[in-house]
């Protein structure tokens, strides 16, 4: 079970620890109080596999590459397939406005005036809903 839990966890201990937990608070204790947690329970409580994604390390820049590559081959499902899996593994939202911010005003600019346009309002539609 622990082998399994470190698998879906790619070895960091948070994201194991939190899977382990989850486990723990939805397992019943049986009658003698002790909760036997299984692979299927586990398998149960995770549903899907933890993205892995470390938000100051390479595994950050690996997706902001990939998100910036898709865009300029101009493959939308690839894009939102990144931004999707970005936001899915806790990027905060508002990081990800600005790149798409970045983006539109370097790397389109001119071609397509209304990108930039588009991109700020997205990411003041962002701002407006946090407040």
């Amino acid at each position: 079970v622990l082998d399994f839990i470190i698998e879906l966890a790619y070895g960091d201990a948070r994201i194991a620890l939190n899977i382990l937990e989850f486990a723990v608070i939805t397992t019943k204790p049986d009658t003698q109080g002790i909760r036997n947690i299984t692979l299927k329970i586990i398998e149960e409580v995770v549903q899907k596999r933890c993205l892995r994604y470390d938000k100051t390390g390479e595994e950050h820049y690996n997706i902001i590459s990939a998100l910036h590559k898709s865009m300029r081959d101009s493959d939308p499902d690839a894009a939102i397939y990144w931004v999707a899996r970005m936001l899915e593994a806790g990027e905060n939202p508002l990081y990800v406005a600005r790149r798409l911010v970045r983006f539109a005003s370097e790397d389109i600019g001119n071609a397509d005036p209304q990108a930039l346009q588009v991109a700020v309002a997205a990411m003041q539609a962002h701002l407006k809903l946090l407040h």
